[in-house]
């Protein structure tokens, strides 16, 4: 998983009301990825590197 796709798929996550990282479910980051066509989380890193994205953009609101 690249930044961007980090990115698209928590600015999607946050685009459909999901901001606390902590709540989101592997379901959730998959589908997030997919719409926003990006590479879905292949593990824990890369999920973790979308909560810190999706805290990052949640903090900038």
């Amino acid at each position: 998983m690249t930044a961007l796709d980090a990115y698209l798929t928590a600015r999607t996550l946050a685009d459909h009301g999901m901001t606390d990282s902590d709540a989101v479910t592997i379901a959730d980051f998959d589908t997030a990825a997919d719409l926003a066509g990006a590479h879905r989380p292949a593990g824990p890193d890369d999920r973790h590197t979308v909560r810190i994205a999706l805290d990052a953009i949640g903090d900038a609101r």
